[in-house]
């Protein structure tokens, strides 16, 4: 009876060893599984994030296409029909000093208004022309446009940022403020607007700020409000120079958007590359 107690102990130890083995096995193929299911939703993710940069980056470079074709078809025909129309009621036949005359005059200045809008409406959209000037001749360009209706009051703080990035990121920078420009004009009911475009060590730094009526950032972040499609917009383009872009605003108390990105002297399709590893 007693030559059988050590036997039993020693089936009983190995027994215990073998399961101790058993769980440890299988608790490290439970974290290696999870690991594993981790590694792949973040591959997954990356590679939505890759597919959703790549197809907003294509979206820019068909928009930019657009614009082009746009801005030549103002130029070349709009522009052209307008002048046309301007200059043939000057041969309208009537007394200077009538009414007729003088109503004919305040048209020829209102096609002359027009005119002038829309070319500057084309310079705008050139790409070359903003990679020609540079961003904050652009910037001054857009401005110059909204005091010109007397209805806002602007300024413009900058620093000299020339050769710290390269054309296409400062031409997605530039659609970035015409962007906001657009929802400040729309959305804002503001009279004031400071631009600040300053850079600190390795970081440019664009802010925007205006006294117009605010909003609540959150609820127009929701994919379901068509209101703050613009706003998402101004946030993937951001993300795709590898920037960062902060939006402050309360009601009735003004908007402030501001947006971050490295200096880049590198070509964009470099940049692009870089981010995605």
């Amino acid at each position: 009876m007693q030559s059988e107690f050590p036997e039993v102990a020693i089936v009983i130890i190995t027994t215990t060893i073998l399961l101790l083995f058993l769980v440890g096995f299988i608790i490290i193929m439970l974290i290696l599984n999870q690991k594993s299911r981790l590694a792949q939703v973040q591959e997954l993710r990356l590679m939505k994030e890759k597919y959703e940069q790549e197809l907003l980056r294509t979206q820019l470079e068909i928009q930019e296409n657009i614009f082009g074709n746009l801005s030549q078809e103002i130029h070349d025909n709009i522009g052209q029909s307008l002048t046309f129309v301007s200059l043939s009621l000057l041969t309208v036949p009537v007394e200077n000093g009538s009414e007729a005359h003088l109503y004919i005059e305040e048209s020829r200045k209102m096609l002359q208004k027009a005119i002038t809008e829309l070319r500057d409406l084309s310079k705008g959209l050139q790409t070359e022309r903003i990679m020609e000037i540079g961003l904050v001749k652009s910037i001054e360009f857009e401005l110059q446009r909204l005091e010109r209706t007397n209805l806002y009051k602007t300024s413009f703080i900058f620093t000299d940022v020339r050769n710290l990035m390269d054309h296409q990121t400062e031409i997605i920078l530039f659609r970035i403020v015409q962007e906001m420009l657009n929802n400040f004009v729309k959305h804002a009911r503001a009279s004031e607007l400071e631009i600040y475009l300053t850079h600190e060590n390795d970081i440019i730094n664009l802010e925007i700020r205006d006294n117009g009526v605010g909003f609540d950032p959150g609820s127009l972040f929701i994919k379901e409000n068509p209101k703050g499609l613009g706003l998402r917009n101004i946030r993937k383009r951001a993300t795709l120079i590898g920037g960062h872009c902060n939006i402050d605003s309360i009601k009735n108390g003004g908007t402030t958007i501001r947006i971050t990105i490295p200096v880049n002297k590198q070509p964009f399709h470099e940049h692009h590359e870089e981010s995605q590893v």
